[in-house]
């Protein structure tokens, strides 16, 4: 009996969604997730870090906030992803097989960047990397043929379109259209007669031009702070950044998942696959500058692993077409895949429960957790509980809350206030608050007489030090977190008052 790949890949792809929602559902926002919420909450043409298709997925699967918890504002990471592993199926199929693309899926499963970072919590990469995916296959099926056949031209249009939709999720997907142009210009200059390829240009310099437009109407803040982070040209060699990102992005890919991929290279270099040069040649356009420019920007800024992700699950199809021939290769990264799956798992119990973690108790209650990284998902519900009590014992609800930082203020924001229909404001310079510098124009008059102050230990500043307008700053609570049967860290709630 001949196995349907589709359908298996289907029922696989399912599976793997479950298991998402699972963690979804039990972990709370980490500080990136949960700040990402309020590109959903206050919309705007693009945003300080990033464009803004993240928050407008996020309003999307959410009914425009009529759901509001972490399952539903994670959906627009988990069916983004989903999708995602169904187009690297069909990459696969196209450049060799359906078992390729079979294998390819679970290959992108082990990927921890496409099962975690963008197929579980709700980054700006995950619906970047689901219109990249799209928008690579449809170039794929297009740039290296004839462009004067009608379907080829229609899938070029469509290409270039949802490529401006990854454009407007993430600035990365700008090295796709740097990719088509070298393309088009070294392998299929027949496509620079095609009036469809000009107009299909529109739709990626549309994008291009709204984030443009935002920087301009606010001072170019955005590429002022990108610039910042990812100076081009420096002397300054910074040694641990530059192997921390060659870690990261073979430990973010899976080691497994990153060796595949690069003996698939190596063989596609000794020409030992026989595939289309030009498809080969679009693969490496599409993927290869990015993974090279991260490395290199880590010479001298410290860089995110994660930023080159989608190149690597751009490369997995090479790696599935390596793998195809193999022994009993499906059972064995099924079981490598089962095995993960338990893993983590297992660390939402970690998280969740304290599990095998070893007690770790600061002498000092306002630096407790610090050191304890697992705390970004966790402790939050908890003190959602704990500190709504306290606000109605003390009928405190009617003032709004000061926090320092767009981290814990962002946790602050949906955990404490929003359920509370109470308001933040963000303390701090724009380097610091990020997007709360909008937010606390839209909410205040900044004319307080009185508030409340919240910050918690893993981020503590006592208010003394950055509230000196406020004369009167009495401490309401002090509440201690509980993980299994320890305190893991405190939230502080003080009442500020000018005289």
């Amino acid at each position: 009996m001949l196995i349907s790949y589709k359908k298996v890949t289907i029922l696989f792809i399912v599976i793997s969604s479950c298991i998402r929602l699972l963690l979804a559902n039990f972990l709370e926002f980490g500080n990136d997730e949960v700040y990402y919420w309020l590109y959903a909450k206050y919309p705007a043409l693009s945003h300080f870090d990033h464009p803004p298709m993240v928050g407008f997925l996020i309003q999307l699967f959410t009914g425009n906030f009529f759901f509001e918890n972490e399952v539903f504002i994670r959906l627009a990471a988990i069916i983004p992803a989903s999708l995602s592993m169904y187009m690297i199926y069909l990459i696969g199929t196209y450049l060799k097989n359906s078992a390729t693309g079979f294998l390819g899926v679970i290959l992108y499963n082990l990927n921890f960047y496409g099962f975690i970072i963008s197929g579980t919590f709700i980054l700006p990469d995950s619906p970047m990397v689901l219109f990249w995916l799209v928008s690579f296959f449809l170039f794929l099926q297009s740039l290296p043929k004839n462009p004067d056949e009608h379907k080829n031209t229609i899938k070029l249009f469509f290409a270039f379109f949802f490529l401006g939709c990854a454009l407007y999720s993430k600035y990365q997907a700008v090295y796709l259209l740097f990719a088509v142009v070298l393309f088009v210009i070294f392998y299929n200059s027949k496509w620079l007669k095609s009036k469809t390829f000009y107009f299909g240009l529109l739709f990626p310099i549309t994008g291009i031009f709204l984030i443009f437009y935002w920087n301009y109407s606010n001072d170019f803040i955005s590429f002022k702070f990108h610039n910042n982070r990812v100076s081009i040209f420096s002397l300054n060699f910074n040694k641990d950044s530059f192997f921390r990102e060659i870690l990261g992005q073979i430990v973010y890919t899976n080691p497994y998942v990153f060796f595949v991929i690069v003996i698939a290279l190596l063989k596609i270099r000794k020409r030992k696959f026989d595939f289309d040069s030009k498809n080969d040649a679009f693969f490496l356009l599409a993927s290869i500058p990015l993974i090279l420019t991260t490395i290199y920007l880590s010479l001298f800024k410290d860089t995110l692993p994660h930023w080159s992700g989608v190149s690597y699950l751009t490369l997995i199809p090479l790696g599935a077409a390596h793998l195809v021939n193999k022994e009993n290769i499906e059972k064995k990264l099924l079981v490598f895949f089962t095995v993960l799956s338990v893993i983590f798992i297992v660390g939402l119990l970690v998280i969740n429960l304290g599990l095998f973690i070893p007690k770790n108790t600061s002498l000092k209650i306002e630096e407790q957790g610090r050191k304890d990284v697992l705390m970004d998902l966790y402790g939050w519900k908890q003190a959602s509980k704990k500190v709504n009590n306290i606000l109605e014992k003390e009928n405190l609800k009617h003032l709004p809350i000061f926090s320092k930082g767009w981290f814990p203020t962002s946790h602050i924001d949906y955990y404490i206030a929003r359920p509370n229909k109470m308001n933040v404001y963000a303390l701090g310079d724009l380097s610091e608050i990020h997007k709360y510098y909008w937010i606390n124009t839209s909410r205040f008059d900044k004319d307080f007489k009185e508030a409340l102050y919240i910050t918690d230990s893993r981020n503590f500043i006592n208010p003394k030090e950055i509230l000196a307008d406020f004369s009167l700053q009495k401490t309401i609570d002090t509440i201690p977190i509980i993980r299994g049967k320890d305190t893991v860290k405190y939230v502080f709630i003080y009442l500020i008052k000018k005289d």
